[in-house]
C-alpha cells in the first residue's frame, strides 16, 4: 500500500477547503439582512433642549445671458454687495448659476461673496432634486 514502510499516511485537504470557500461564498451571496432594527432601543428626551434655528438663505442667481438675481429681481454687482449687507451677517449665501452663464459673471459674482462673507458659500450649477 505504501512505498516506504515509514512513510505517514496523509490526506490531502486541498480539495475539502475549495468546497467550504465555495459554500462560504454561496451563504454569504444568498443571506438576506433584516430591514427591522435588532434592537429597540429608547432614546431620552430633553425638557429643556431648544429647537436648532435655521438661518435666513440668500439666493442670488446667475442666469445664461449673464443677468444676475436676487430675491428674483435682477441686481448689478455693486449693487449685490449692498444686498448681501442688508441681510443678517448668519445668512447662509446661495449662489445658484447656470451651466451655461458666461465665466465673467460667475467671477464677478464670487468676487462680491468672497469680500463680504469671507468665502463662506455655497455653489450650485443644478436645482436640487435633478
Amino acid at each position: 500500500m505504501f512505498d516506504d514502510e515509514n512513510e505517514e499516511p496523509r490526506i490531502d485537504l486541498t480539495s475539502l477547503i475549495d468546497v467550504i470557500f465555495m459554500l462560504v461564498i454561496f451563504f454569504v451571496m444568498t443571506m438576506t439582512f433584516s430591514s427591522k432594527p435588532v434592537l429597540d432601543i429608547v432614546l431620552p428626551e430633553s425638557t429643556q433642549a431648544k429647537a436648532s434655528e435655521v438661518p435666513e438663505e440668500l439666493l442670488v442667481a446667475v442666469k445664461a445671458d449673464g443677468s444676475i438675481w436676487a430675491d428674483g429681481r435682477p441686481i448689478t454687482p455693486e449693487g449685490l454687495a449692498s444686498f448681501i449687507d442688508s441681510k443678517p451677517a448668519d445668512a447662509v449665501l446661495n449662489l445658484a448659476v447656470d451651466k451655461k452663464a458666461p465665466f465673467a459673471a460667475f467671477v464677478k459674482v464670487v468676487d462680491v461673496a468672497k469680500e463680504k462673507k469671507s468665502g463662506r458659500f455655497v455653489i450650485r450649477t443644478e436645482e436640487v432634486g435633478k
